[in-house]
C-alpha cells in the first residue's frame, strides 16, 4: 500500500532527481524509495550485526552494549557471560 506524501526540495535536488529518472526509466517516487532502502541498507548494517546477538543478550547486557558503543568511540571492551 502506498502512502502519499508531500516534500519541498531545493533546485538541485529536483534536478538530480529529474536525471536519476531519466537515466533509471523509472518513476520520481521509485527513485527516492531506492535512494532511501540504500541509505537504510548503508546506515543501519552495522546496527543488524548487532542484532546477531539478540536472542543471546539479556536486555541488561544488551542495553549495557549499547551504552558502551555510544559513548566509546575508542575503548569496546566489555564482559559478557555468554
Amino acid at each position: 500500500m502506498k502512502h502519499a506524501f508531500n516534500f519541498r526540495f531545493d533546485e538541485k535536488t529536483v534536478v538530480a532527481l529529474s536525471m536519476l529518472q531519466k537515466k533509471l526509466h523509472v518513476s520520481k517516487t521509485a527513485v527516492i524509495e531506492k535512494a532511501i532502502h540504500a541509505y537504510v541498507k548503508r546506515e543501519l548494517s552495522s546496527q543488524q550485526k548487532l542484532l546477531v546477538f539478540a536472542g543471546i543478550l539479556s536486555s541488561e547486557d544488551a542495553d549495557a552494549m549499547m551504552d558502551v558503543i555510544k559513548s566509546e568511540k575508542h575503548n569496546k571492551n566489555m564482559d559478557f557471560e555468554l
